[in-house]
């Protein structure tokens, strides 16, 4: 038997003599190649008198060594390259080698292969003197030997998808559109492609997409403060990747995310069962301008903040003997103050949508949207950064508890008393200005802590006053880099 046996892409295929095997994109040739720089119908291997042999059809070229080729006789293990040196490569191998070895050189004008000299054909019959060749030497019939198709389809055949009657090994401008298409636009190489696994394409056309799903899913609700509730959703995760960023807490993982879903639930509950039934007492008074009141309103949802945080430290403390880096407990709090903020949000959105809908003047309507703007994209962030701030004190305190109380109380009242003077000054000033200060004050502390955990905790490791009332402390060895303990 002389089979020929064919490797493409991990997968072996075997033809008997007598098949003519097509290779290229149609999904009906004998071996199909998805790439779409190869043709359609790129190539054929057909047996004939002289072994297998490989006819190039396509418009797109086939390589071998880096050379193109037209035709090859398959005389022995061989590799080819489809439409350019670095293609798809497919490895020929004859089982079993033809008795003959002629040599070709194939090419568009090539001449055609005579019979070997021991294989009369029909129509070459012995003459007088014995066999040998007829008086104009050997050559093929008028038909070609064999059955049509050893060396290629038979006249007028038509590749599946094809157009007209042209011949299969010439693709036409169709096939050429079809190709370039493919090529430009390879839609298939995308999807098969593993960048789809990194989260930050998929964050994108999420974050693409979400706006035209609420006005699909959201635009028939009667409720004014489902905009600002679904928007401050929108906006919290990026919020989050900004802070991960700026704090840089290191690797985050299984015991920090169900920490992180712990603190989440915590604020909700709190927020509705404590914080609100406070403010509701206060809210009055803050408007009059009262202070006291609007520094009451600043530890009130302050501490509803920095509570989960601190509970989280204390059980992880107590009950698994572990200590999260300051810079963890930072960037938990960030997340705390956007639970928070989205929580806050929905109420003084649906107050600015109401502004809007109710506004006598374009000025009205224009400070309308302008707070619900700032309420989605701004609320959110300002708690974030209180809630970070204090965070680190509570980081600070957890692992270094000898002023752990002191510490705690310091931490939250920085941001507290910020708190109360931002709330304070909304309603006695009528500027914008005193918030805008007071808000870069904080922005300037949370982003020096950000900057400087590192540095102030070990600080605090070598001050005795934070460990203890022995001055050994500052001759212990210190790690290069605070971590878990």
């Amino acid at each position: 038997m002389n089979e020929l046996q064919v490797t493409f892409d991990g997968r072996s295929y075997t033809f008997q003599p007598g098949q003519t095997v097509y290779i290229g994109r149609l999904s009906d040739n004998s071996i199909v190649v998805s790439d779409p720089t190869v043709s359609r119908r790129h190539a054929q291997l057909s047996w004939g008198p002289v072994g297998w042999l490989f006819e190039n059809l396509g418009q797109a070229r086939t390589f071998q060594n880096g050379q193109e080729i037209k035709q090859v006789i398959v005389r022995k293990p061989t590799e080819l390259s489809l439409a350019s040196p670095q293609g798809p490569v497919l490895h020929l191998e004859p089982l079993e080698l033809a008795g003959s070895q002629a040599t070709f050189q194939g090419g568009p004008q090539a001449a055609p292969f005579g019979p070997p000299p021991s294989a009369p054909q029909p129509g070459f019959g012995p003459p007088a003197r014995g066999y040998g060749p007829p008086a104009g030497g050997y050559g093929p019939p008028a038909g070609g030997y064999g059955p049509p198709g050893d060396y290629g389809p038979p006249p007028g055949w038509v590749a599946p998808g094809g157009a007209g009657s042209r011949p299969a090994h010439h693709e036409g401008v169709g096939d050429e559109l079809v190709t370039a298409f493919e090529i430009l636009i390879p839609v298939k190489t995308w999807l098969k492609d593993a960048g789809w696994h990194q989260g930050l394409r998929l964050l994108v056309i999420a974050y693409a997409l979400l706006p035209l799903v609420f006005l699909a899913l959201l635009s028939s609700s009667s409720s004014l403060s489902v905009p600002g509730f679904a928007y401050s959703l929108y906006v919290a995760p990026l919020w989050a990747i900004a802070f991960w960023l700026l704090v840089r807490p290191g690797r985050i993982a299984a015991l920090e995310i169900y920490v992180g879903i712990a603190i989440v639930i915590w604020v909700t509950i709190w927020l509705y069962a404590v914080t609100v039934n406070i403010n509701d007492q206060l809210v009055n008074a803050v408007r009059n301008g009262n202070f006291l009141a609007a520094l009451a309103v600043g530890y009130n949802e302050e501490i509803t903040k920095a509570l989960p945080i601190l509970l989280a430290a204390l059980v992880l403390l107590k009950f698994r003997a572990t200590k999260l880096d300051v810079r963890m407990w930072m960037f938990l709090g960030t997340i705390s103050g956007l639970t928070f903020g989205i929580l806050e949000e929905r109420l003084y959105t649906e107050m600015a949508i109401a502004q809007v809908a109710n506004a006598s003047v374009v000025s009205q309507a224009d400070t309308g949207v302008l707070d619900f703007a700032f309420r989605v994209f701004v609320d959110g962030f300002e708690h974030a950064v209180w809630a970070g701030v204090s965070a680190f004190f509570i980081g600070i305190a957890i692992n270094y508890p000898r002023r752990r109380w002191q510490i705690i109380l310091l931490g939250v009242s920085m941001v507290a008393v910020l708190h109360g003077l931002n709330d304070w000054s909304v309603s006695t000033f009528n500027s914008y200005w005193p918030g805008i200060l007071i808000q870069a004050i904080s922005l300037l502390l949370f982003i020096g802590y950000t900057m400087s955990a590192s540095s102030i905790e070990r600080q605090v490791r070598r001050t005795p006053l934070f460990r203890g009332d022995s001055m050994a402390m500052d001759i212990l060895p210190e790690p290069k880099d605070p971590g878990r303990s």
